[in-house]
């Protein structure tokens, strides 16, 4: 591994780190995504029958997954036979070559054979992050959805009286996987001053917890019982969606006085800062159907953007709900590098949300996800493997591959 203190301070952030990846789905892939970005060089291991994101939409034209591209940009791809004990072999070598060992086989780590003790007590410097649905030391399954509705985050999304809502983004799976690279970075930081490796325990549930620690804290606190209440805030009146006289939807959010005299001014009611029933936010939130209808009728009276224009103007907060493909037609995604173009078969591009946040990555020229085993054999003769038992192992399926 490279030393700070010695580093080219042009070369890539995690320049010489590398990074062995056992993942599939999103979570443990977006954390590796994210260190393959700031430059590590990062290896995926998958089995035979490849990350089950492979076969997720959209489909490009080479019959590829852009879901499996997005998240796996960037990487060195080996896929091997889990249950054959020579794939364990293999599976042990890469460990020991590795810098990071990322994780989240669950109960496949038994059929590699393979542990975080045992590989760490042949190198003491090893950073070994598992990522799991409830916990390292704790049994079950868990993915984004299941955890959405164990924390209480499909309790609290939805419209009053209505019933519980999934939200769409995987939040839960992205929060795990910065929180991991978090910790990554932090063990990395450790070793290069001389200290030992680490075993970091990331659990989805961790970072649901988290998301919903805010709204949690309302109800350990005795302040209410948190629901569904919509575009709603618990904590501020206005926080709400308001449609204009052209059926375009609006969202005010009133965080401070200031945001709330700016939506006086700008929807031309002045008199409605006097108003002992909405003068500050504590009467706003016992008077929330006062308020808000008072708002919902005044711009219903001319459209969405007008009254965006001059809510924002005033000084206020005001943004327009856009659709996925509006939002993403923003120019400003690409000049902040957060939409880039692939050419996944080499001769048609597409556009691909550029996740991570790592901006070491060129959006301009991002490097797709590796085929199935396409770096197999390229793999196996860096760990020393000759030609004749490279080829048998392809042959007996232990190694899948071109």
């Amino acid at each position: 591994m490279a030393g700070v203190a010695t580093a080219d301070p042009a070369s890539p952030l995690l320049a010489g780190v590398r990074v062995v990846e056992f993942s599939q789905l999103l979570a443990a892939p977006f954390c590796g995504l994210t260190l393959a970005d700031l430059g590590a060089r990062v290896i995926k291991v998958e089995p035979a029958a490849g990350d089950a994101t492979r076969g997720f939409p959209p489909f490009l034209e080479a019959g590829e997954s852009g879901w499996f591209h997005c998240a796996n940009r960037g990487k060195r791809g080996i896929a091997l036979n889990l249950g054959d004990a020579r794939a364990g072999a293999i599976a042990r070598r890469l460990i020991d070559e590795a810098d990071v060992v990322l994780e989240n086989l669950g109960g496949a780590r038994a059929r590699l054979g393979i542990d975080h003790a045992t590989a760490r007590a042949r190198n003491p410097k090893l950073i070994w992050c598992s990522i799991t649905g409830l916990g390292a030391d704790r049994g079950g399954r868990a993915v984004d959805p299941s955890l959405q509705a164990q924390i209480g985050i499909m309790a609290t999304t939805g419209e009053a009286g209505g019933p519980p809502v999934r939200v769409q983004a995987p939040t839960i799976d992205l929060m795990t996987g910065m929180y991991a690279v978090q910790r990554v970075l932090a063990a990395l930081w450790r070793v290069e001053r001389g200290g030992d490796g680490a075993f970091l325990d990331c659990a989805m549930l961790d970072a649901a917890a988290t998301l919903t620690g805010t709204v949690a804290l309302l109800s350990l606190g005795g302040h209410l019982t948190p629901g569904r209440v919509g575009s709603d805030s618990y904590l501020v009146v206005p926080s709400a969606v308001f449609a204009g006289s052209d059926g375009g939807h609006l969202q005010v959010i009133a965080v401070t006085e200031e945001h709330w005299r700016a939506v006086c001014v700008a929807l031309g009611h002045r008199e409605w800062m006097e108003d002992p029933r909405c003068a500050d936010n504590a009467a706003r939130l016992a008077n929330r159907e006062l308020v808000h209808a008072r708002i919902r009728d005044v711009i219903a009276t001319d459209t969405a953007a007008r009254w965006v224009a001059a809510i924002t103007e005033a000084g206020g907060i005001c943004e327009t709900i856009k659709e996925i493909d509006e939002a993403w037609a923003d120019p400003s995604l690409i000049e902040r590098g957060l939409l880039g173009s692939l050419a996944a078969n080499g001769l048609n591009s597409f556009q691909l949300p550029v996740m991570s946040l790592a901006r070491e990555a060129d959006p301009a020229t991002l490097t797709r996800g590796p085929r199935l085993g396409e770096h197999s054999d390229e793999l196996l003769r860096e760990l020393g493997i000759e030609d004749e038992e490279r080829a048998a192992l392809r042959r007996d399926g232990v190694v899948v591959g071109p």
